[in-house]
C-alpha cells in the first residue's frame, strides 16, 4: 500500500515539478542555473521515498569552474545525486535524450550539454565546444565517467573523457562519491536509512596537465572506491543503511 501511494505521489510530484522547470527555462533558456533549480526541486523526492541525504565535503565544492565526477548506480539518482549538485554546474548526456517527450526539451532548455557517444569524432568535437563554454561562462560540469548504472555492483572502469575534458581546459577535478543505495531500500518501507554524498578533496589542474590521463583514471578509481567502502560501513555501523538482502 505504501509503495502505491509513493508512486502516485512520485507521480504527482514529478508532473507539477517539470511545469515549474519548464516554466523556469523558458523565461531564462540555457542558463546553467537552470540545472541547480531542477535539481534541488527532484530532489526533495527523496523525502517521499522515505531516503535521507547527507552531504559531506562541502569545503571540496569548487568556487569556480571544475569537472565533477560521481559514481552512477540507477536512475534513481535523479532524485539523490541531484541535491549535491552545485550552482553552475550542467551535465552532459547522450544526444538521443533530446528525442525523449518533454524531458529532453526539460534537459536542453536547462543548459545541458549533448554529445553523440556512438561518434568518437563527434564526440571529441562536442568535448571541445564543451570545454570553451565552461571557460567562457564560467561555469563547471557534472559527469559519470563509468559512463553508465552500476547497479550497486561496484564501480565500473572509468571512460577518460572528463579527465581530457579537465586537462584540455585547465581545470580541477573534483570526485565525488556516493554510499552503495541501490538494493538497499523498499518501497514499501517507510524509512529507507540515508544516503551520504561526499565531495573529495579536488585533483589539482597541475596534477592533471603533469601527470598521465591514465594515471590520473587509475588514483581517482582507487580514491572513489575507497571512499564508497568508507560510507558503506560507516552507515552500517550506525544502522542507517538497510540491508541489501532484502532488495527493493
Amino acid at each position: 500500500m505504501i509503495a502505491i501511494v509513493r508512486l502516485i505521489l512520485m507521480g504527482i510530484f514529478i508532473l507539477l515539478s517539470s511545469v515549474v522547470v519548464l516554466f523556469v527555462c523558458l523565461l531564462r533558456p540555457r542558463n546553467a542555473m537552470n540545472v541547480h533549480f531542477a535539481a534541488q526541486l527532484y530532489s526533495k523526492i527523496s523525502w517521499l521515498l522515505g531516503v535521507k541525504i547527507i552531504i559531506t565535503g562541502r569545503e571540496n565544492i569548487s568556487s569556480g569552474s571544475c569537472v565533477y565526477v560521481a559514481n552512477h548506480q540507477s536512475n534513481y539518482d535523479i532524485f539523490f545525486l541531484t541535491a549535491a549538485v552545485p550552482p553552475g554546474a550542467v551535465s552532459i548526456g547522450k544526444k538521443s535524450i533530446l528525442f525523449f517527450p518533454f524531458f529532453g526539451l526539460i534537459f536542453w532548455l536547462s543548459g545541458n550539454i549533448f554529445i553523440e557517444r556512438g561518434n568518437k569524432i563527434k564526440a571529441m568535437q562536442a568535448l571541445q565546444k564543451t570545454k570553451e563554454k565552461i571557460l567562457r561562462e564560467n561555469m563547471s560540469v557534472w559527469l559519470f565517467p563509468e559512463g553508465t548504472r552500476n547497479y550497486g555492483k561496484g564501480l565500473k572502469p572509468f571512460k577518460s573523457g572528463a579527465f581530457h575534458l579537465a586537462r584540455n581546459a585547465g581545470l580541477c577535478l573534483v570526485p565525488v562519491s556516493v554510499s552503495n543505495y541501490y538494493g538497499c531500500f523498499k518501497l514499501n518501507r517507510i524509512n529507507n536509512g540515508k544516503i551520504i554524498i561526499r565531495f573529495l578533496p579536488p585533483v589539482p589542474k597541475e596534477t592533471i596537465a603533469t601527470q598521465p590521463v591514465r594515471d590520473v583514471v587509475a588514483a581517482v578509481y582507487e580514491k572513489m572506491n575507497t571512499e564508497i567502502a568508507a560510507l558503506d560501513k560507516e552507515l552500517s555501523m550506525s544502522g542507517d543503511q538497510v540491508s541489501r538482502q532484502e532488495g527493493y
